[in-house]
């Protein structure tokens, strides 16, 4: 039998230092210490294996005295824990229904403040409906208040807000039944009635409003029977001819137009000349309009005519641009109708042009009306080149 020595550290074996020492261990015994069968294997080898099977041994009872120990810990540790995640999921859950409860609250709360703000969204409606209704009947009141005051502009602005898009029927005929509420002033409302419709925007509504005005005028003699109605046809021409296809438009205008035009030439061949003076003193620019058919007489009237009077009616007129159109007009019918016996029309005429010409150059002498003074007098010598107008001056003043 073989014997190995072994120098070793007694403290590796024995895990205290100490010195060296040797160690006499028969090969059967390294054998069985390495779990070896085969017989010709070195000693050394042999011993290798032993100390690696020791090292495996000593590294397999560390881990397990390592394991023991903190399993021991873990269970210590693990009740620990336990009881923490306990306490924390039970702060977690009071938590969630501390949260649940407030949201709750606020829910109930929101649902109470949303029953209180439907209740004052209804009060306010209501509030507000009355007010709406309030404030239209203050609109309405005003717009009859201006239109009798002739402020026609601020009428047209309440005008507009009490409609708001509303349907105007039955505003307009309140407007025309407040017109002839009081006989006294009829004749006046009536006047702003119409510059209020002047201001109306768009043509269908003024046109809506003179259909409605008109048969009202019709039952009354003093409108129907005055330069008024002269007026209202002279407003509807520009509504009634901007569409072609208005022909009821255009019907109402010759409806009312011809017998005011008829009635006002009366006045002037009758020689009343003190409403057609009012006419063109209130209105100078409707007047303008229909000036020349007035001082333009029929042949068959013309023959009849006081000459005495109507020479006089240009000079009745407030501008002078009116009188001397005036003058021109009775001009042209003298050298046209009285080509044989024109020299007497002619002197009366050059007498009142003179009265005229002193208004209009004591006025503010507009270059047109200066103009047309020239115009005018050129006209006398018409029929007689050698005879101008200052000879049938001259004639008037020997008189």
């Amino acid at each position: 039998m073989r014997a190995i020595i072994v120098v070793t550290t007694v403290g590796f074996l024995l895990g205290t230092l100490a010195e060296d020492c040797e160690i006499n261990v028969s090969e059967s015994l390294v054998k069985r210490l390495s779990n070896s069968t085969q017989s010709d294997v070195h000693c050394g080898e042999l011993w290798q294996t032993v100390v690696n099977n020791f090292h495996q041994t000593r590294q397999n009872l560390t881990t397990c005295h390592e394991l023991a120990l903190a399993a021991s810990a873990t269970e210590s540790f693990a009740l620990v824990c336990q009881q923490q995640l306990q306490s924390m999921m039970q702060e977690m859950q009071n938590a969630q229904n501390n949260h649940t409860n407030t949201l709750k609250q606020k829910i109930e709360q929101n649902k109470s403040d949303a029953k209180k703000y439907q209740t004052e969204a209804a009060n306010l409606q209501r509030q507000a409906a009355v007010l709406g209704r309030g404030l239209k009947s203050f609109y309405r009141d005003l717009i009859f208040l201006n239109i009798d005051a002739g402020s026609s502009k601020q009428a047209i602005k309440y005008f507009h807000r009490y409609l708001e898009g509303g349907e105007p029927g039955p505003l307009l005929n309140d407007l025309i039944v407040s017109v002839y509420r009081d006989p006294t002033y009829e004749n006046e409302r009536f006047e702003h009635l119409l510059d209020f419709a002047r201001k109306l925007a768009g043509s269908s509504l003024k046109l809506s409003l003179y259909h409605k005005l008109f048969p009202a005028m019709l039952k009354h003699p003093n409108q129907r029977d005055s330069y008024l109605a002269m007026i209202l046809a002279l407003d509807i021409a520009p509504v009634a001819f901007a569409d072609q296809n208005n022909v009821e438009g255009r019907r109402m205008y010759l409806t009312v137009f011809e017998p005011a035009l008829a009635y006002l030439k009366g006045k002037v061949e009758a020689g009343n000349y003190d409403e057609i003076v009012t006419f063109a003193t209130k209105y100078p620019t409707h007047f303008e309009e229909i000036e020349n058919r007035l001082s333009t007489l029929d042949n068959n009237v013309w023959q009849r005519i006081d000459f005495n009077r109507f020479v006089t009616y240009p000079n009745r007129l407030p501008l002078g641009r009116q009188r001397l159109e005036a003058f021109r007009m009775l001009l042209l019918q003298i050298n046209q109708r009285n080509k044989q016996d024109y020299t007497d029309y002619l002197i009366k005429l050059a007498k009142e042009l003179e009265k005229c010409e002193t208004f209009v150059t004591s006025g503010k002498n507009e270059p047109a009306d200066l103009e047309k003074l020239r115009t005018v007098k050129g006209l006398f010598a018409k029929l007689d080149r050698n005879k101008d107008y200052e000879y049938y001056l001259q004639e008037a003043k020997k008189q």
